[in-house]
């Protein structure tokens, strides 16, 4: 089956359980791990916590439970929008919305439907939302989304390319108050059904989403033949997951995001396609936008020599430049201090004065490096990002680096979605930076170490067109850069 032709219920993929929780950052799943299916749990209070006006907090239960990587749901739809700036012609992701308490029932009210529905738009923009009324429409006169798509079939993927779609979760009682029979298609999200036996499937009319407990992934069959999709939850094993194959399972959700270490829970293609067919051969295309991987078994950027594979530029004829990135790494089973930044040097000699602002391997957030003279030590900085507690400093992505004044002075900002920028710091030097790229360090780690570097959308790619192994140690450091697609999709494999 060609693409153009592969619809929305015709592909299996992977679904990240409790997406909040997982040590892998939400943008980290989508962006390096591949993951289009992901799932976060409302609450409208929280122990010991401030009521929220018209938004939600995001853990799993309280006091035994709390854990998240983001604070609230308004944070998690700031991810969001990143990740639209990232890769606006993303494969539809949906996101499972599970639904802990019932909504208020007067329209006005802060934990009302209409409040979320107007949160999910605000956020996303209603273009960027595949709703119950547009599959509705797909079949001109159907009286239900059933009907709709006995009659119309789900859209293609490539029609829903660069769409979120919502689909809520959780006790009936619960979800009756967001929207019913006569409601549900007019609504932003999609409402699912709880399927414990045969006689759950199909059900009503106004239903096309079916949520299981994975030992009960046998029904995922009987969703498969009504045309209909199905999720099932804690996935963990490589028995349940095959089973989950075996009975078409659409959406599988599980905690082993890290597919380096459970290889078994990987939907993902060599080239990044992110989905399985469920029949015939998934095809064998990439998606839409560009990201460079780099690669490095080397020492670390650090000290006063450093060790680091760096793709870059000579800026000699135009030194003052400035470049946005997004860069993104496993963020799981990975050493502390492995290191993805952008840089810039005034010399490729490894003790050089340099800048750079950098991800860092787990537990630390978005920080600066710099060493201001020639065999210097270096120095760090950190700062966090967006209002305080409200993310996790090591799930954030977005950094800006600016060179100006001759390329003797270099700042550089963070931001958790590259639209609202926190300043890191700069420095003055006194010899120009002219060599200015990407680069990583892997911290003496045997596998080497890999981030993916991608520019928002419309920002022209920069012309880095140099790769070098700066302070090469011995026969064992190497690495590559790689912005054609060849290796950079094949996370599972740090050494080619």
């Amino acid at each position: 089956m060609s693409y153009e032709d592969l619809r929305y219920n015709e592909v299996r993929q992977t679904s990240s359980h409790n997406t909040f929780q997982r040590f892998e950052g939400i943008f980290d799943q989508v962006v390096y791990w591949r993951i289009r299916s992901l799932e976060i749990d409302l609450h409208r209070g929280k122990p010991l916590r401030d009521a929220l006006k018209k938004d939600w907090y995001v853990y799993h239960l309280p006091i035994i439970d709390p854990d998240t990587t983001v604070d609230r749901l308004s944070g998690f739809l700031q991810i969001c929008c990143g990740i639209q700036r990232a890769i606006p012609r993303h494969e539809v992701i949906t996101v499972f919305l599970d639904i802990k308490e019932p909504f208020h029932k007067t329209a006005s009210a802060s934990h009302s439907a209409a409040a979320l529905d107007k949160l999910l738009v605000d956020a996303l923009g209603v273009d960027h939302i595949y709703r119950p009324g547009d599959l509705l429409a797909r079949k001109r006169g159907a009286g239900s989304l059933q009907e709709a798509v006995a009659a119309g079939g789900w859209p293609t993927l490539k029609a829903l390319r660069g769409k979120f779609l919502f689909v809520f979760t959780g006790g009936k009682d619960h979800l009756t108050t967001y929207a019913n029979a006569g409601t549900a298609n007019s609504r932003v999200a999609f409402l699912s059904t709880s399927v414990s036996n045969a006689g759950h499937v199909p059900g009503e009319e106004h239903i096309v989403f079916y949520n299981m407990n994975g030992k009960n992934v046998r029904f995922a069959k009987s969703v498969r033949e009504a045309g209909l999709v199905s999720r099932a939850y804690y996935v963990n094993g490589r028995e349940r997951w095959r089973s989950a194959i075996d009975h078409d399972c659409h959406h599988i959700a599980t905690d082993h995001v890290n597919t380096r270490v459970d290889p078994w829970s990987r939907t993902r293609r060599s080239t990044g396609f992110p989905f399985q067919a469920l029949g015939g051969h998934t095809p064998s295309v990439t998606e839409a936008g560009e990201v460079c991987g780099v690669w490095a078994r080397s020492g670390d950027i650090w000290g006063k020599r450093d060790s680091f594979l760096y793709h870059y530029r000579d800026c000699s004829a135009q030194i003052d430049n400035e470049y946005t990135f997004y860069i993104s790494g496993p963020n799981s089973k990975v050493e502390d201090w492995v290191k993805g930044g952008v840089v810039a040097r005034s010399s490729l000699a490894r003790d050089s004065p340099y800048f750079g602002v950098f991800r860092i391997g787990e537990h630390h957030g978005i920080r600066i490096q710099y060493r201001g003279a020639a065999g210097g030590t270096t120095i760090s900085e950190e700062k966090r990002l967006g209002p305080g507690g409200l993310f996790d400093a090591d799930t954030l992505s977005y950094v800006k680096l600016r060179i100006s004044r001759a390329g003797r002075r270099a700042r550089a900002w963070g931001s958790v979605d590259g639209d609202d920028w926190t300043e890191l710091g700069f420095y003055e030097f006194t010899d120009p930076l002219k060599y200015q790229g990407i680069g990583v360090s892997a911290h003496g780690v045997a596998r080497g170490a890999k981030f993916l570097f991608g520019v928002p959308r419309d920002l022209p790619r920069p012309r880095f067109n140099r790769t070098r192994l700066i302070g090469k140690r011995d026969a064992k450091d190497q690495g590559w850069a790689d912005w054609d697609g060849k290796r950079r999709w094949r996370v599972n494999r740090f050494a080619d």
